[in-house]
């Protein structure tokens, strides 16, 4: 099945016999990608939200058409990363999408495959911009990958939750909510709090998480709202902890955590005393199986979840091996929780 492929243009290529292009997105190409994430997830994708992730120094989109229309996506949203205290780079794998009216091709020269090993060996592994290549597959995408020689499975996702007892809690500390209005005030403690977490994570891979990073993921999402909360010492006003939660009626989810140090039955304690206030019934997280025991605390409900931690395989980088069981992941780190 022949296919184009162009690196930089912007302007289509002639068709080829198959009628496939494989290029790199633009600008231009957002309102198509708009259409097609609509039609395979039944849902919208404004251009706030497509500018909001793929509108960043580290983001990068390949696209394929067939006459013009747009049949497939493959999307990431990269990151600086600690990798055993290293400083690196990887990317998250976001926005697979693949027209129904062309999933019956042969796999090795399907759009799907096409768009997925170019993006990998344009932009994954040595030499290449990102390191290392992640994401949250389903175990039925996750098989597909691997049959493909794409991606290795090196870990899965849990989940955590509470039973939040609607009775006074003490909260020790002072507790700030932050906003829009005074986040800048705090970034330097946020910043502080960051330093002393990845110290505690320096034997695992773990994505920075700054100032920089909170205000993007959370308080400059276009469509969804949460909840950041910096915890200070009564005494001598140093940082403690960051949390962040996401509510939907009476639950509440625990997106994102700094602490400085990874005593986890502290800051549980902490979100069930912001749950009580908030009327939530039940807390919940997500978390790498590694980290399962660390979040036994609080008599948690833990239950594997069938999301895989997968990593590259299609291009010539690390190998997997080395990250079984590396990585620290949150539901923040996902794109789409």
């Amino acid at each position: 099945m022949g296919f184009t492929v162009i690196d930089s243009s912007n302007e289509l290529a002639p068709s080829s016999e198959s009628g496939l292009v494989v290029r790199v997105a633009s600008k231009e190409d957002s309102p198509a990608v708009c259409k097609l994430f609509k039609k395979i997830f039944k849902q919208e994708m404004t251009t706030a939200h497509w500018r909001w992730k793929y509108e960043r120094p580290y983001s990068r989109e390949i696209v394929v058409y067939k006459n013009e229309q747009l049949v497939a996506h493959y999307g990431g949203v990269g990151s600086q990363v600690m990798l055993d205290g290293k400083e690196s780079k990887a990317i998250q794998i976001t926005d697979l999408m693949v027209d129904p009216a062309v999933r019956n091709t042969v796999r090795t020269a399907s759009p799907f495959y096409l768009s997925a090993k170019y993006f990998l060996e344009s932009f994954v592994g040595y030499n290449n911009p990102f390191l290392l290549a992640y994401g949250f597959p389903s175990e039925r995408a996750m098989g597909l990958s691997e049959k493909l020689g794409l991606f290795g499975p090196v870990g899965k996702i849990w989940e955590s939750s509470w039973q939040v007892k609607q009775t006074d809690r003490a909260l020790k500390g002072k507790i700030i909510e932050l906003d829009e209005n005074n986040f800048s005030r705090f970034e330097k403690n946020i910043n502080r709090l960051w330093i002393k977490t990845s110290q505690a994570l320096n034997k695992n891979y773990v994505c920075k998480k700054d100032a920089e990073y909170f205000q993007w993921r959370y308080l400059n999402h276009p469509s969804k709202h949460y909840s950041l909360y910096l915890v200070e010492s009564r005494m001598t006003r140093k940082p403690k902890a960051l949390f962040v939660l996401k509510q939907e009626n009476n639950k509440c989810m625990l997106m994102d955590i700094l602490i400085r140090s990874l005593d986890i039955r502290s800051i549980i304690g902490l979100v069930m005393g912001i749950c009580v206030q908030r009327q939530c019934a039940e807390l919940s997280t997500w978390h790498s199986d590694l980290f399962s025991t660390l979040f036994s605390v609080h008599d948690s409900r833990q239950n594997e979840l069938p999301i895989i931690i997968p990593a590259n395989t299609c291009s010539k980088g690390p190998e997997p091996d080395t990250q079984i069981n590396k990585w620290w992941f949150m539901p923040g780190d996902t794109d789409y929780l």
